[in-house]
């Protein structure tokens, strides 16, 4: 009985202790991951960054590289999208989104082989009327849901 008393004690201390060096006892969410793949800044996790909303599906790089734009590359239109996707027939899709995640543009692309990772090159084009941030996704929907899946976020700005 002492030695869980003794436990006890040595707990809500460990808590207290915590609290006051402005920590929580509890546990922490998962913080934001960024991962830079060819070029590409992906972001993963709950939150999200400047421009990209939270990634629904993240593409790892046997599935998805984005070689242009590279991240945080100031862009005009038409935007030139190239890079290698493993699609499902060869057919994909590309967005461009504003910082609250709604569609400025989109366009379905077509690279050279579907099944393997294959090379594509597309040109999407979009309308500003002021420097902007926004979120590259190349992607594709899944057969199963409609969802987003093996999704690729590229930080970028649109000009006008």
């Amino acid at each position: 009985m002492m030695k869980r008393s003794m436990l006890l004690v040595g707990v809500i201390g460990l808590a207290a202790l915590t609290a006051a060096c402005g920590g929580s006892a509890e546990k922490k969410k998962p913080s934001t991951t960024t991962t830079t793949v060819a070029n590409a800044t992906t972001t993963t996790g709950a939150s999200r960054s400047a421009a990209c909303q939270a990634n629904p599906d993240p593409a790892n790089s046997t599935q998805v590289l984005v070689n242009q734009p590279a991240a945080n590359n100031q862009v005009t239109s038409p935007l030139a999208v190239s890079g290698s996707i493993n699609a499902f027939e060869a057919t994909f899709e590309i967005a461009i989104k504003d910082a609250s995640g709604t569609d400025i543009a989109t366009a379905t692309g077509q690279s050279a082989q579907g099944q393997t990772l294959a090379a594509f090159s597309e040109s999407v084009p979009f309308t500003v009327s002021a420097p902007t941030p926004a979120c590259l996704w190349v992607f594709q929907f899944s057969a199963q849901d409609g969802s987003p899946s093996m999704v690729l976020q590229v930080e970028i700005t649109l000009n006008p």
